[in-house]
């Protein structure tokens, strides 16, 4: 019992934030272009900016890009990343690493816990973060001129007036170099705003929010995410309206490569709520659009991560495919009739609509395989069906693990 004015004031516990929430679209496109980064200055890469591409030169900063990898990847703090030891990697009691299957943890991996003295310090982590690693030991010992067996104190030293190593990157100049690496790419978001990699943190709050939006217990992710309370885990979980959808289909590990979802049409269509907007049944499929949230990207949905549709729909999706083949033979013997030469894949709008082909022929033979009273629905092909994911497709659903 306490006077009244003596009662101690409670801790205010912040709501979860969706600006700190990066989605998967964003959360990919960062993740493509991170490569830059590293990339030496006398070399190029060609970006795509509004529809055109430009060649950007590399910045020469592969250390900053495996440590906002690492962030990326394990949801650490920019100072636990930057302040580990050398070898941070400890093999997992009883278990054999080689006979882990693809996306399975295979090492713990030790931070500076550089927040709360008593919070936990290790998590584990699967073959791609150790990679990561190793190549920065490798990177570190040929600066430094150490030999196979010799370390230094930080796997992230800082490479100016460190001649021994025993200074890390700072976090200010951690974060300058991610914000002149977002000025240099100009990338951004869904929305058309600009994606800074300096606001590093955001990955911690996605990390978290996917975890939990996975079905992990708050405990797990609690400990995972090194706090003490669930309560400071629960001002992470963004587990807001737009993300609901998210986790449906994160769930359902289908998706964007036309293979079932693997729930009936009419179940779908209550989850989605298509009764209250007429707007989500299409012409050849549904669209899977959060009531609260409007569409712009026109009637491109063979490309759109949102676009799903069932086997009712097979013949409009196979006259649609007939008719964007013979519109593109129309347009390209048009290109050469006026300028001579065969229009380029180079080009944008073949490329945009070769990826709207792809899309329609990963969905058409998704639907061809099903019993034709099959009323489960597909995802459309999305991202998949896009130029220079066709070769990664298997290999991201075989490791049973996304980039987010």
């Amino acid at each position: 019992m306490f006077r009244l004015g003596d009662r101690p004031r409670q801790r205010e516990v912040r709501e979860a934030d969706e600006r700190n929430y990066i989605n998967d679209t964003d959360l990919s496109s960062m993740l493509t272009h991170i490569e830059l980064l590293g990339l030496p200055a006398k070399q190029t890469r060609t970006v795509v900016r509004d529809a055109r591409r430009v060649e950007l030169a590399g910045l020469g900063h592969p250390a900053v890009m495996r440590a906002w990898l690492i962030q990326a990847m394990t949801g650490r703090r920019a100072s636990e990343v930057l302040m580990m030891d050398f070898e941070p990697l400890s093999d997992i009691p009883g278990l054999d690493a080689a006979a882990v299957p693809e996306g399975g943890m295979v090492a713990r991996l030790r931070y500076q816990q550089t927040k709360i003295d008593t919070a936990p310090n290790t998590i584990l982590v699967g073959r791609d973060v150790v990679e990561i690693i190793r190549e920065q030991q490798v990177w570190v010992r040929e600066h430094w001129h150490l030999g196979p067996a010799d370390t230094i104190r930080y796997l992230f030293p800082k490479t100016t007036g460190n001649r021994h190593g025993t200074k890390s990157w700072e976090t200010s100049n951690y974060n300058h170099v991610l914000k002149d690496f977002s000025h240099h790419l100009d990338l951004r978001d869904s929305h058309g705003e600009f994606l800074l990699y300096s606001r590093s943190h955001r990955l911690r709050h996605t990390k978290a929010t996917t975890l939990i939006n996975a079905g992990a217990p708050i405990h797990v992710v609690q400990r995972y995410l090194g706090h003490l309370s669930p309560e400071m885990t629960m001002r992470y979980a963004a587990t807001l309206a737009s993300t609901a959808e998210r986790e449906f289909l994160a769930l359902a590990k289908v998706g964007r490569d036309g293979r079932e979802i693997g729930m009936d049409r009419r179940d779908m269509l209550d989850l989605v709520q298509l009764d209250r907007r007429t707007d989500r049944i299409l012409p050849n499929g549904y669209c899977l659009l959060p009531p609260t949230r409007s569409c712009d990207k026109g009637n491109a949905c063979h490309g759109c991560d949102h676009f799903a549709t069932d086997r009712t729909f097979l013949p409009d999706i196979q006259r649609q495919l007939a008719e964007t083949q013979s519109l593109v033979a129309t347009r390209q013997a048009r290109h050469t009739e006026r300028y001579g030469d065969p229009m380029t894949g180079a080009n944008v709008w073949l490329e945009q609509r070769n990826a709207e082909i792809r899309s329609m022929q990963l969905e058409i033979v998704a639907l061809e395989a099903q019993p034709t009273d099959s009323t489960a629905v597909v995802r459309g092909a999305g991202v998949l069906g896009r130029t220079g994911y066709q070769d990664t497709a298997n290999t991201s659903d075989s490791q049973g693990a996304s980039r987010s």
